[in-house]
């Protein structure tokens, strides 16, 4: 089993968030629910490495296929298994067409709700995101002490926003989302004039308190921004005050409530190890 740390997309290496993606010596010839890569055994030994690893995630590669371009994982933070998978497609994606065990070009997730695709080389990866925009009410609680305008949307799904008219780096943490049983809370301002969307995510419903770089996040805000203004691109920026920056460009269209969004971001590869046991 080898680990290879890498980081998605961060502007330099150790900037962005951080992946644990542990591949099995062979991952073609691993099969899911096996004992080993997928199976029990695999599966607690990654869940224990995600609670002592300073990597946001933690990806358990198990069948691995060539001709199909596709893969499957599992995908465990300091919390225990997640069965969100969107955030570390890239990253595990990109490891393994950098590792050789993929070809470069379009690569599959293979999950129980469908194969989701995306584009990378190893180095850069072309993320497509498409359905309804979701924009609903968020309960006025979760502003606090906030002074912004709150709603929630996104991509097929619902993620919290407030947009906010300071850096988000200055306001504070929320510590009330389990109260109202928020998953999630996003803290961004828009400049026009840039065409840039500046973004703090908390995530702790997701077992990521302050999340580095979020892939659906930063998708959400991508159809946000190209709804309140005319044009096809804008980029995204997701801070924290640990200094990491991760940087979406999002190239898409708004029509008649669907949205369509291309993301493309950089994935740093950092480390690579040989792990004896787990």
């Amino acid at each position: 089993m080898r680990v290879t740390t890498v980081d998605m997309f961060g502007t330099a290496p150790g900037r962005g968030s951080a992946l644990d993606v542990l591949v099995p010596d062979d991952p073609a010839d691993s099969v899911e629910g096996a004992e080993g890569a997928e199976g029990a055994e695999g599966a607690e030994g990654a869940a224990a490495h995600a609670r002592r690893t300073c990597a946001d995630e933690i990806a358990l590669v198990g069948e691995c296929s060539r001709d199909q371009r596709t893969y499957r994982s599992r995908i465990f933070n300091a919390a225990g298994e997640t069965p969100f998978g969107t955030h570390s497609l890239a990253g595990t994606a990109a490891c393994l067409v950098g590792g050789g065990h993929l070809d470069p070009g379009d690569v599959g997730r293979e999950a129980e709700s469908g194969c989701q695709w995306l584009w990378t080389d190893g180095r850069e990866v072309r993320v497509p995101f498409e359905g309804p925009l979701v924009r609903e009410n968020l309960p006025g609680e979760a502003l606090g002490d906030y002074s912004g305008i709150p709603h929630a949307g996104g991509v097929g799904r619902a993620f919290g926003f407030i947009r906010v008219i300071e850096d988000p780096r200055t306001l504070p943490a929320p510590d009330h989302l389990d109260r109202l049983g928020l998953t999630d809370l996003t803290l961004y301002r828009w400049d026009p004039d840039r065409r840039e969307v500046l973004a703090r995510v908390f995530a702790p419903g997701f077992g990521i308190p302050q999340d580095a770089g979020c892939l659906p996040a930063a998708a959400a805000l991508g159809a946000i921004a190209l709804d309140l203004a005319p044009g096809d691109d804008v980029t995204v920026r997701q801070v924290t005050t640990r200094g990491t920056e991760s940087v979406f460009h999002c190239v898409g269209a708004v029509r008649d409530g669907t949205a369509r969004v291309r993301i493309t971001g950089r994935i740093w590869g950092t480390d690579d190890r040989e792990v004896s046991r787990l």
